[in-house]
């Protein structure tokens, strides 16, 4: 059965969805205070054009997009053909309110109606701050798209939400949600944050799982390069995760304080590279065929975006002024990770702090203008990545030195990140720059006061060498190069503390 153009499979009626036609226009029954359910349909031959229609009940006459992302009023801009009807099969009228949201004309609250449209993946077309990894793109082997860029709500707070999906039969559906039948097109999600805060991807791409107890790492390979590849990446995958649960001392959480059941890593072959956290799940381009100087970047861009489920999901923040911490934090113990999976060595390392961190920093032109606390104000980091990404790392690494100098190495960085972990993860709490401060100052037995007002919420520039020295390191940055020189007759404080930079204890 053919529905405005949408073709229904015979699944969609095994799940009670009856269908109705009258006039070119098709009614869907289902039961009373049932879930929304939405049904997708993917199509080989116009792999762009994903067709949805989804039947609702509303809780008001607002109809709208998500609201995340550095730029939502673009997500309706690529919404073509959006009808409503009720039930008995009447189109409904519709406006926009806004650049985000239509208004449903003579409905009334707790009444179901069918909503059907079209979703053009064509995002690429415009350039999006982050990246379109965390958007919507088409590839040779499927479609990946966020959430954010489907679904049409109503409502703010709905639960137990159906996804129904029709697909070429050689495809494949990979979802973070919960699969309700054995044929894979039918899921359950928890409700509309996870409705939006997901991606989708259908297609030809291969899917292998890595269990921790309840925890399920869901690798996401597209590209045949990925793909033939894939039992490098798992077991590079392993042995990064086992990094970080020991460090933390246990797995991610959400904010409603259960563990992350299914996180989504989607891992796409691309000359480019990047990658993007939505929710709990990772979208990441890759380029195999890189040189062994951009593979280290790729596997860095994975392990980066992978303890973000610890530091920023498991451990929020307040806003944007601590985004030194989430990002430059993160990258410290993304190198770690890296060196203890034995992916990358400690001449690699050098090269990473040089040329993809240092070189960012000291040529960012709002360093000496700029506090890097405020340089991520509006969705502003892109612009000045080197303060935020690398001012934030650099001032990570003096932070973490300070605090192992003074302690004789019996506590560490580590200690404040494990701290934040077991009090604020999976609660309501947020994190602040006075938190930070105040956790440091009590491991270090001194006061970070002004290394803050100096170096974050201050323009000057980090002074990495003072604090490696803590640990038996030259800091050179002679002609704007970072280079570091282990000094002779290193005392056995200075070589834990340089073992210790690189996670070792």
């Amino acid at each position: 059965m053919i529905l405005s153009g949408f073709a229904l499979s015979t699944h969609f009626a095994e799940a009670n969805v009856i269908l109705v036609p009258h006039n070119g226009s098709h009614s869907v029954q289902k039961p009373n205070n049932s879930p929304d359910q939405y049904r997708l349909e993917f199509s080989e031959t116009t792999p762009k054009l994903v067709k949805i229609e989804a039947q609702i009940t509303l809780k008001d006459s607002l109809l709208k997009m998500s609201d995340n992302g550095p730029m939502p009023y673009r997500w309706p801009q690529y919404i073509h053909d959006l009808c409503a009807y009720v039930k008995n099969g009447k189109q409904l009228k519709l406006h926009k309110r806004d650049s985000t949201a239509w208004i449903v004309n003579n409905v009334h609250k707790g009444q179901e109606i069918i909503i059907r449209y079209h979703v053009l993946i064509d995002h690429e077309k415009q350039n999006w701050p982050g990246g379109i990894d965390g958007v919507a793109f088409v590839r040779d082997w499927g479609i990946t798209a966020s959430g954010r860029s489907l679904f049409i709500i109503n409502g703010d707070v709905k639960t137990d939400i159906e996804v129904l999906f029709k697909k070429p039969d050689d495809w494949e559906i990979s979802t973070p949600w919960e699969s309700v039948d054995p044929e894979n097109t039918t899921y359950m999600v928890a409700n509309q944050t996870q409705l939006l805060e997901s991606f989708i991807v259908a297609g030809t791409q291969q899917e292998v799982k890595i269990a921790r107890d309840e925890f399920n790492l869901n690798f996401v390979l597209g590209g045949d390069t990925i793909a033939k590849n894939k039992e490098h990446y798992v077991d590079a995958a392993n042995k990064i995760l086992d990094y970080y649960i020991n460090l933390m001392g246990g797995l991610p959480k959400n904010s409603s304080g259960g563990k992350l059941s299914n996180v989504l890593v989607v891992i796409n072959q691309s000359k480019e590279m990047d990658g993007e956290v939505i929710g709990d799940n990772i979208s990441l381009f890759l380029n195999p065929e890189a040189a062994p100087q951009e593979q280290i970047i790729s596997w860095f861009l994975f392990a980066h975006e992978f303890f973000h489920l610890w530091n920023g999901k498991s451990i929020r923040f307040k806003d944007t002024r601590t985004d030194w911490f989430k990002e430059g934090i993160t990258n410290y113990y993304t190198l770690k990770a890296l060196y203890n999976a034995k992916l990358v060595n400690e001449e690699a390392i050098k090269g990473v702090l040089n040329q993809l961190f240092y070189k960012r920093y000291i040529n960012d032109k709002g360093l000496g203008k700029i506090a890097p606390a405020d340089a991520a104000s509006g969705f502003d980091k892109d612009n000045h990545w080197g303060l935020v990404y690398g001012g934030g790392l650099f001032a990570g690494i003096c932070i973490d030195m300070q605090i192992r100098h003074n302690t004789e190495n019996a506590h560490s960085l580590d200690n404040l990140m494990q701290f934040f972990y077991k009090e604020t993860a999976g609660t309501d709490t947020l994190i602040g720059n006075q938190d930070i401060l105040n956790q440091a100052n009590l491991l270090a037995h001194t006061d970070f006061t002004g290394f803050m007002n100096a170096y974050i919420n201050g323009t000057d520039e980090v002074p990495l060498n003072k604090y490696l020295e803590f640990a038996g390191i030259q800091a050179s940055t002679n002609n704007k190069q970072l280079r570091l020189i282990h000094e002779l007759g290193k005392t056995d404080l200075q070589q834990k503390l340089w073992r210790g930079f690189l996670g070792l204890n």
